[in-house]
């Protein structure tokens, strides 16, 4: 029997605005039927208002991230990248810390998320890590 990828939904807007509920509500709605699409089972999702361009004060990503840091999700779903992160630095340095986890990212447009990382700048995120 072919095993379940339990899937985590990830929405995040940059503002609040008048419409923001809607809009996060069409992300979700969109990720919903690209989970249905590829058998994925939907063990949870969050989302955040807040800024792409650090991974701190987003209550909806760290939700996902405990439940990842547990071992009860195997793919985070978002819409497209710049929903997980709008700078390189931040984003590369999560993407190794997701591959640590064993957790793939797809988007709804491209599929899964190539986060191979070239070994030079693998070596640059480690030693960053260990920077006081």
């Amino acid at each position: 029997m072919m095993e379940r990828k339990r899937a985590w939904i990830y929405c995040r807007l940059a503002l609040n605005q008048p419409d923001s509920a809607v809009l996060l509500a069409a992300q979700r709605s969109r990720l919903e039927t690209y989970a249905k699409e590829q058998g994925f089972e939907i063990v949870g999702s969050s989302s955040d208002i807040a800024s792409g361009m650090d991974f701190d004060n987003r209550p909806g990503l760290l939700e996902f991230h405990n439940e990842a840091v547990d071992g009860n999700v195997d793919i985070l779903l978002v819409s497209d990248l710049s929903r997980l992160g709008r700078t390189s630095d931040a984003t590369l340095q999560y993407w190794s810390l997701l591959r640590d986890l064993n957790v793939i990212v797809y988007t709804a447009d491209g599929g899964k998320v190539d986060m191979s990382v070239d070994p030079l700048i693998e070596k640059i995120i480690e030693l960053c890590k260990s920077a006081p």
